[in-house]
C-alpha cells in the first residue's frame, strides 16, 4: 500500500484532513514500535510505506506499558487535540494492520491480545485466527 493511500484511509476513518491523519499515524506508529519487540517492529516496518517504517523503529522497542499508557503516549505525540488518542489509535492500527501481510497482522493482533489491548483492535480485522498457530509461525 502506498503512503498516500494509507493516509487517505486513516483520514476517512477519522473524518479529518490528511495532515491530521499523518500526524496521528506518526504518533501511533512510533508508540507501536516502542511497545513491540525489536524484531516485530523491524518486520512490520519493512512493509510500511515511506517514512512510516522509520517511525516504527526509531524509538526504544520492547517497553512495557498499559493500553491506557499507549493511548496517553499517542495523545502526547499528536500536534492536535481535535482527535482523541483512543480514536487515532484504533483508526491507525486498523489501517496499518490492513496494509501488512497476514502473518505480521496475526502476530500483532496476538501480541495485543496477550497485552490485554483488545480495545485498541476495534477497527482491526481482529478475527484473524491466531489461536491455532505456534509461536514459530510468527
Amino acid at each position: 500500500m502506498e503512503r498516500a493511500a494509507l493516509l487517505e484511509m486513516v483520514s476517512d476513518r477519522l473524518d479529518m484532513d490528511e495532515e491530521t491523519a499523518s500526524n496521528a499515524t506518526r504518533a501511533v506508529v512510533k508508540t507501536l514500535g516502542e511497545r513491540l519487540g525489536a524484531g516485530e517492529s523491524e518486520e512490520l516496518a519493512a512493509q510500511l510505506p515511506g517514512d512510516l517504517g522509520r517511525h516504527l523503529t526509531e524509538g526504544e522497542s520492547g517497553q512495557r506499558f498499559s493500553e491506557e499508557a499507549f493511548v496517553s503516549r499517542v495523545d502526547q505525540r499528536m500536534d492536535t487535540v481535535d482527535v482523541p488518542g483512543q480514536d487515532a489509535t484504533t483508526s491507525v492500527l486498523g489501517t496499518v494492520l490492513e496494509a501488512v501481510d497476514e502473518r505480521d497482522r496475526a502476530a500483532v493482533v496476538d501480541r495485543f491480545r496477550h497485552y490485554g489491548f483488545e480495545e485498541l483492535l476495534a477497527e482491526t480485522d481482529a478475527a484473524v485466527d491466531v489461536g491455532e498457530r505456534t509461536p514459530d509461525e510468527y
